[in-house]
């Protein structure tokens, strides 16, 4: 009896998705649902998803083609996954092909699928153990299987051992060479000691204990302070999974995080941990994908897509700093890790905790209005205390005469700290050394040449980089508009920062952190490490160093200026401040030395520091609700973004109103507009916003819309983007 397979082809640009049906060959028996496959597609070989085997004959006159191979040694996806994407695509208005291949494990060559490593080895046999050689090479051969009984092939190299002497050794029966499967394991070199639960406080208790006896489904928003022990609540969850078999998935913002979590959760749970994040290689990925999807590994960590983690028996999802912008993707698909994770705790049945010290206004209405559980832990464990926070007028620093990048109370602060030989943290979230050129005598600003943003300023190697498309140019001599020399770096990045901390103290040593210092793998660990032994008197960073981390010798924070995100002009701008703000203050007195923050602004009156200066989260969140529901902005209502982008304005501009008078009628409209950021990588940017009160209805006519669009005369030189519930208006 013939067998056929439906195939989801990986192709994004096809003008309608369904599956095509694929003849499977006699030899392809081991072919599944959830498996890649190689398939002929017109006069192409693509890659394909399995979706549906059956026996069906299709009704068509085509003569059906035959699947070439299966690309991976096992099903990369489970019916669960592929259940999840389907409903995925209709939610975010995307394509299911899309989140297929977001969910699988790791990206290899085209038509080369994912294979576990297998490396030639030597088994010394009962007649080697027995063996006399002559030669010196043999002897040391035997004699190094006698005491590992297997060892490597490259291993024998290392010691001295060729191939070709084991070659000779497996001739004359004394050892067999077979190929040995080996894990690609990314915490090989974690070192860690095995560590206990830790006695809860009664808030913890409590906590815990609505966690783990709660019936409702409802998941949990765990509201606590920065340093009030989640991590904890989060580790004594997952070990009562453990003991009822159930796996947990556990999410964290940034894979700055990443180590530090892993090594907490490491040491309480030892080889049932695995990590899936983008800076393993793409082995280390699929073989700790493998790990969890056979089962062995039941605690998932990682960053926004191990959401996808292809575990059988899920009962906890844990999204730690949930607030976090970076749970949502902006690239395609535009999904929220948030909405993935609620979709497969109810699949599964399981619990969702979502944690933070200053939650999303989306997630706090939720608890508000009775779809969450709320859970308070208003205090630090140990008694410790919320640092000082002190704010410091900069417009009064300029008056004063006061030109440094750093406050008069930020230098005695931090000379203080020095002395005690404490540490200290300094934030300040924009990278490079200036984050602008300008020339004094006509005003020209150095600008990217395919992006409508200035270029920053880069030391060492005196570039300057576009943020966004990675254009660099070398620091001009002249204008390159006038001709003139009076050109000049201005405003502050992290590089200056260390570079005017070096001045200012002479011997101190600094350490930086942000995407520059850390391209490379590894160097995340290497840098927080680092600074964790003490090696280092401050750090200095971006916001991958303002959440999660705890360096129990850290007794200042400074934020360098706390106006960097208040200035954006988007919905979130005065919510993100507040959070960033609050949590980098978290990371000061976490020890048993007390804490304090020293906060740089221009703004000293704005809601969002004077709340964050005094860790008042209800404060703040009766006040940006308040601005919100006048506006009629989130979370009292929804927004779909239309971003619609070419090479030429005019038909992105005229493709803007087509798209506006097709939905005028049925929804709330805002727009068109540019977008504040108006061209990026050579493209021109403008967008629409759609508003809602039911997220299902403008779903619904933004779907019909953009079908409308896909065959207008549009849609050959102009893009549209649909963001559900937009994280980034940008």
């Amino acid at each position: 009896m013939k067998k056929f397979a439906d195939i989801i082809i990986n192709i994004h640009s096809l003008p309608t998705e369904h599956p095509f049906t694929y003849l499977i060959p006699e030899h392809l028996s081991e072919i599944a649902v959830g498996c890649r496959v190689l398939v002929p597609f017109g006069s192409r070989k693509v890659e394909g998803f399995c979706v549906r085997l059956h026996n069906q004959m299709p009704d068509t006159n085509t003569q059906l083609k035959t699947i070439i191979k299966v690309l991976d040694e096992q099903a990369v996806l489970t019916p669960e996954l592929i259940a999840l994407s389907t409903w995925a695509a209709d939610y975010y208005l995307c394509k299911q092909v899309d989140f297929l291949a977001a969910m699988v494990p790791a990206k290899g060559r085209t038509g080369v699928g994912l294979r576990a490593k297998r490396v030639k080895t030597a088994y010394i046999t009962e007649e080697g153990f027995a063996a006399q050689p002559k030669g010196k090479k043999q002897a040391l051969a035997l004699k190094l299987l006698r005491q590992n009984k297997s060892l490597t092939l490259s291993r024998l190299a290392q010691a001295g051992v060729s191939s070709a002497t084991v070659r000779t050794l497996a001739q004359k029966g004394w050892v067999k060479i077979a190929r040995r499967q080996v894990r690609r394991d990314p915490l090989a070199d974690l070192e860690v000691n095995k560590e206990e639960p830790i006695v809860l406080t009664e808030a913890q208790k409590k906590a815990l204990t609505c966690i783990n006896k709660d019936v409702s489904q409802k998941p949990f928003l765990l509201f606590g302070v920065t340093g009030s022990g989640k991590t904890e609540i989060y580790l004594q969850a997952i070990a009562e999974r453990l003991e009822q078999g159930e796996a947990s998935i556990v999410l964290v913002p940034e894979i700055a995080l990443t180590p530090q979590m892993t090594e907490r959760f490491v040491s309480r749970f030892g080889d049932l941990v695995a990590v899936l994040h983008s800076r393993l290689s793409a082995g280390e990925r699929y073989d700790e994908w493998c790990r969890v999807a056979n089962g062995e590994a039941l605690v998932v960590i990682g960053a926004r897509s191990a959401v996808f983690a292809p575990v059988q028996k899920l009962g906890l999802i844990i999204l730690d700093e949930e607030h976090e912008s970076t749970y949502k993707q902006e690239e395609r698909p535009h999904y929220h890790a948030r909405e993935i994770a609620l979709w497969r705790a109810k699949w599964h049945k399981a619990t969702v905790i979502l944690g933070s010290a200053t939650p999303s206004l989306e997630s706090y209405r939720n608890a508000q209005c009775g779809n969450y559980i709320l859970l308070q832990l208003p205090e630090r464990i140990a008694d410790r205390s919320l640092p000082s926070v002190e704010i410091v007028d900069m417009r009064q620093e300029l008056k004063d005469g006061h030109k440094s990048i750093f406050s008069r109370t930020l230098i005695a602060a931090l000379q203080d700290t020095l002395q005690k030989k404490q540490q200290a943290i300094l934030f300040l979230n924009r990278r490079g050394y200036a984050t602008f050129v300008l020339c004094r005598e006509c005003g020209h600003v150095m600008r990217c040449p395919d992006c409508n943003v200035s270029l920053k300023y880069h030391l060492p190697n005196k570039e300057l980089c576009c943020h966004y498309c990675d254009f660099t140019a070398p620091y001009p001599d002249s204008c390159p508009n006038c001709r003139g020399r009076y050109i000049k770096y201005f405003g502050t990045g992290t590089q200056k920062v260390e570079a005017e901390l070096c001045k200012q103290f002479p011997g101190i040593r600094v350490m930086r952190l942000d995407a520059d210092t850390a391209s490379k793998k590894g160097q995340y660990q290497k840098v927080l490490g680092s600074f964790k032994r003490q090696e280092a008197d401050v750090l200095v960073g971006t916001q991958m160093i303002a959440k999660g981390h705890d360096f129990p010798n850290v007794t200042l924070v400074g934020v360098i200026t706390a106006d960097t995100a208040l200035n954006l002009p988007d919905l979130r701008a005065g919510e993100r401040t507040f959070q960033l703000l609050t949590q980098v203050a978290g990371r000061a007195g976490r020890g048993s030395l007390a804490g304090r923050v020293v906060v740089q602004t221009y703004t000293p009156e704005h809601y969002a520091i004077l709340a964050a200066k005094n860790h008042d989260f209800e404060v703040f969140y009766a006040q940006e609700s308040k601005l919100r529901l006048e506006l009629d902005y989130p979370p009292f209502s929804f927004l779909i973004r239309l971003l619609i982008s070419g090479e030429n304005e005019g038909q992105v501009i005229n493709a803007c109103y087509f798209l506006v008078s097709a939905l005028a009628d049925s929804v709330d409209v805002l727009g068109p507009s540019p977008c504040p950021i108006e061209k990026v990588r050579g493209r021109y940017r403008w967008h629409i916003l759609v508003r809602g009160k039911e997220l299902d209805l403008i779903r619904r006519s933004v779907k019909a819309v953009a079908a409308e669009f896909s065959q207008s005369a549009f849609a050959g030189g102009v893009r549209l983007t649909l963001d559900v519930e937009p994280q980034n208006l940008l």
